[in-house]
């Protein structure tokens, strides 16, 4: 029997008996006829679905592979796993535990939306009502399958909940390609069905303007710019019905303390979450992993700044100030970060401990952040490179790039005149490597980059260039996907990714 279909189906039953404990009364079947009756026992399985993204081997591990493999964070303290140390060296095998442990979770989360959407089809209820709970489950699968297929590229697709030996034994690799058009067709279907706002101010639900975000960003993804821009426009032509806005303090969108205020966060995840009741989930992985080793109990350096990143920075861009940590108080006195008195001695990012919120009870690790999937700066850059690459640096491309740049000369208290705006008159393909760049610094630390260098296709030049920020060897023929895990390919006979 597949191993990938027995980590699929099994851990529904886990899915299911832990969405069971967000319900006052568990139910005794896990088939989706016989335990979901009512539209909050599929909520409780959509809930499910969405937290799987709040897991310790995804909050943490995934979203720290995704840094690591980047050009822009660096192994500090190498007294870590060598998982992690291999994975951002370009030196680990198909054995990665944490390439592993992404896997099963994602496939956990797919389980649970794939059973909470025939739950929805089968239950009593409006047809308004059952078809808004599919979209909900339809949507959380659409975006794990876009991690999953640039992650991976051809995975194993399921659609539907395996309910049989022969059903785990007919699955295969599906091709990327198709992948990819199912992902679009969620993403359809999605727009289509789910609320327009976020509702009671939770922010980790899909929603119309989250849907329309990651649908333009598949397209992006695959070079559909005309496609990709339209979706983005048909956000920004009606903003004011999405009630969507820039932050105006840069720094705000990483302050726990008043986060949930702003209205550019499109779609997050957050370890104090909706989708338990409320009760924690776990602890927050970004913060002590990023935090300056001996500055607190749990703090490890684990992933900093690769130290050119910091130096090139224009000092004026007030996202520097806010995207690093650069000196520590030592004794009363405060140390610069490159001392050589620090354990790691270079700037370290500052975005998820600086402001975590309140820290209850001591835990170090507590944290009110909500972590940005997508946010309104997304829809304008997305809009600006897919207007660059189909129709040339347009006034309306560069208008939205400008309005970036505006937001970052505004330091909370004054504005500058840098960075400066683009000019009108700029080339079209220098405008591209403008968006570029921009996205660069906008999303520093944000899980970002690795998918943004993998589909620019440039890993030679961010890697091996002369003016690489991150110095590595690089094997184009294999470096663009993550092996599958191997103990899938020994049970299954799935073809491996090349070079593993």
């Amino acid at each position: 029997m597949k191993n990938i279909t027995y980590i699929s189906l099994t851990l529904i039953a886990l899915v299911i008996q832990s969405c069971t404990d967000l319900v006052e009364e568990p139910k005794g079947q896990l088939a989706p006829e016989g335990f979901f009756k009512t539209p909050e026992d599929v909520e409780a399985a959509i809930n499910g679905a969405y937290a799987e993204w709040v897991t310790t081997q995804v909050e943490k591990e995934y979203f720290l592979a995704l840094m690591l493999r980047s050009d822009m964070v660096d192994i500090g303290d190498r007294n870590t796993s060598g998982d992690r140390i291999a994975l951002n060296d370009f030196s680990m095998d198909a054995n990665n535990n944490l390439i592993r442990q992404t896997w099963i979770r994602l496939y956990q989360s797919i389980s649970a939306a794939n059973t909470a959407i025939k739950a929805s089809r089968n239950i009593e209820a409006d047809e308004e009502v059952k078809s808004e709970l599919e979209a909900k489950a339809r949507f959380i699968r659409a975006f794990t399958y876009f991690h999953l297929v640039r992650a991976f590229g051809n995975v194993p697709y399921l659609d539907e909940p395996i309910e049989s030996s022969e059903a785990f034994d007919a699955i295969t690799q599906t091709s990327s390609d198709v992948i990819y058009n199912m992902i679009i067709d969620d993403l359809i279907y999605c727009k289509a069905h789910l609320p327009i706002a976020h509702q009671s101010g939770t922010r980790n639900l899909g929603t119309q303007g989250a849907a329309i975000t990651l649908l333009a960003d598949v397209y992006l993804t695959r070079g559909m710019f005309t496609e990709a821009a339209d979706e983005a426009r048909s956000i920004i032509n009606n903003v004011a019905s999405f009630d969507y806005s820039l932050a105006s303090n840069y720094q705000d969108l990483f302050n726990a303390n008043v986060v949930r205020n702003l209205k550019e966060p499109i779609f997050t995840y957050e370890l104090k979450n909706t989708l338990n009741q409320g009760s924690y989930n776990q602890a927050d992985g970004m913060i002590n992993l990023t935090r300056i080793r001996d500055t607190a109990p749990r703090s490890l350096s684990v992933a900093v700044p690769s130290l050119a990143v910091y130096n090139s920075w224009d000092n004026r861009d007030y996202r520097k100030a806010v995207a690093f940590e650069d000196s520590v108080m030592i004794s009363g006195v405060k140390t610069a970060l490159v001392d050589t008195n620090i354990r790691v001695p270079r700037p370290h990012i500052a975005k998820y401990f600086r402001y975590p919120g309140p820290q209850e009870a001591g835990d170090d690790r507590s944290s009110d952040h909500l972590y940005h999937l997508y946010r309104y700066a997304d829809v304008l850059l997305i809009a600006a490179e897919a207007i660059a690459e189909s129709e040339g640096a347009t006034a309306e491309a560069i208008g939205y790039v400008n309005a970036i740049r505006a937001r970052a000369r505004f330091n909370g208290v004054s504005t500058s005149t840098y960075p400066e705006d683009v000019s009108a008159s700029i080339a079209d393909n220098d405008f591209i490597d403008v968006v570029r760049e921009e996205r660069r610094l906008e999303f520093a630390f944000e899980f970002k980059r690795w998918y943004d260098l993998k589909r620019w296709g440039v890993l030679n030049e961010a890697f091996e260039g002369g003016g690489a920020l991150e110095p590595h060897t690089v094997d184009v023929t294999r470096d663009y996907l993550f092996p599958l895990p191997q103990i899938e390919v020994d049970v299954t006979g799935f073809r491996q990714n090349d070079g593993y």
